[in-house]
């Protein structure tokens, strides 16, 4: 059986449509998303659209200046998720 991990801190809040919960376990946080999940699906696609527009302009050679670069150096670890 598996054991659920031990919550220490939990913080909930809700922004429009969507309720988030962000718990901190013993050994990482879980995050939790939940509203309409067309609505998400829809969000989530324009912002991973322009992460990669983001990495075709810096492969183009077109300077990527600040803030910009720090979200392209974040995302560049993380695979692109199966929609």
């Amino acid at each position: 059986m598996i054991e659920e991990p031990k919550v220490e801190r939990e913080r909930k809040g809700s922004k429009g449509p969507f309720e988030a919960k962000l718990e901190g376990l013993e050994d990482g946080y879980r995050v939790t998303v939940r509203g309409n999940k067309e609505k998400i699906q829809q969000q989530r696609q324009v912002k991973l659209s322009f992460i990669e527009f983001l990495r075709k302009a810096d492969v183009a050679g077109y300077p990527i200046f600040f803030p910009f670069n720090l979200l392209l150096r974040f995302f560049s670890g993380y695979k692109k998720p199966n929609m």
